[in-house]
């Protein structure tokens, strides 16, 4: 399938003190992703096109609704011109072993994360000095962000501070996603990686994290309660790195010097 386009020029009006100038804004694009799974359509999320595969692998596999890659037989993605000329990305998935009611129920997500989920297992230890620089080193990886000042980026580092995948979208959700699924796919290891966030943690992205293994998880600005009682659960090092504070919220244990 041809790439897609990412963003799109608008007219916009500037007001300084009494004053109206007209501009341009280069504005990210907001695209639907239609998931039909077993020929039964599941959801539809609003994402940015790009990394599509990617985001299809990693929200199935955070919603629970396979464990390992080997289990999806089948991806196609194709676009759709719908009659009101709206553009769709349909992505059909095929998952011989699903079985009717599989995944997490917003329940149960919600009720302490505890049915569906395993508690985070890893030794590793990790330098706080490498993990305070993420703050700055984040927008390398964001040119989107650059261009409009409306995406997300989710990066995935070793313990040594070097990056393996990163992703864009326009919701930090949908990046985590695809950033998992771009681990699954590739077969990275989880237990001794960080996953870093340009966004807040919420509980939803505390699963996700739980779901996919990784022992740290960085954020730029103050996490929700939810996800400090759920990242204590699940056994994740959550951080946040909010004007330079360097807050560590949850299994300080795993950073070196403590």
């Amino acid at each position: 399938m041809p790439s897609h386009d990412l963003t799109k020029t608008f007219h916009s009006f500037a007001c300084s003190g009494d004053e109206f100038s007209s501009e341009t804004s280069e504005l990210i694009v907001e695209t639907p992703l239609e998931i039909v799974i077993n020929r039964k359509k599941h959801v539809l999320i609003m994402f940015t096109p790009q990394m599509i595969r990617e985001l299809v692998v990693g929200y199935i596999f955070t919603e629970g609704l396979i464990s390992n890659i080997t289990e999806i037989e089948e991806c196609i993605v194709s676009l759709v011109r719908k009659e009101d000329g709206e553009q769709v990305i349909y992505a059909k998935v095929t998952i011989p072993s699903l079985k009717s009611g599989s995944g997490i129920s917003w329940t149960k997500k919600y009720n302490g994360l505890k049915d569906g989920l395993k508690r985070v297992e890893s030794r590793h230890r990790f330098s706080m000095g490498v993990l305070k620089g993420f703050s700055q080193r984040l927008e390398e990886f964001q040119p989107l962000y650059k261009r409009t000042g409306g995406a997300h980026a989710a990066v995935l580092y070793d313990f040594d501070g070097e990056a393996i995948l990163h992703s864009e979208d326009m919701a930090r959700h949908n990046a985590l996603d695809k950033v998992i699924g771009s681990a699954l796919i590739k077969g990275v290891p989880c237990e001794d990686k960080i996953l870093v966030s340009s966004g807040r943690a919420n509980l939803d992205m505390i699963r996700k994290s739980a779901r996919a293994g990784f022992p740290v998880f960085v954020v730029m600005s103050r996490p929700t309660s939810k996800a400090v009682e759920a990242a204590e659960f699940c056994n994740i090092t959550l951080i946040d790195l909010a004007r330079d504070t360097n807050r560590i919220h949850s299994h300080v244990h795993r950073i070196k010097g403590f």
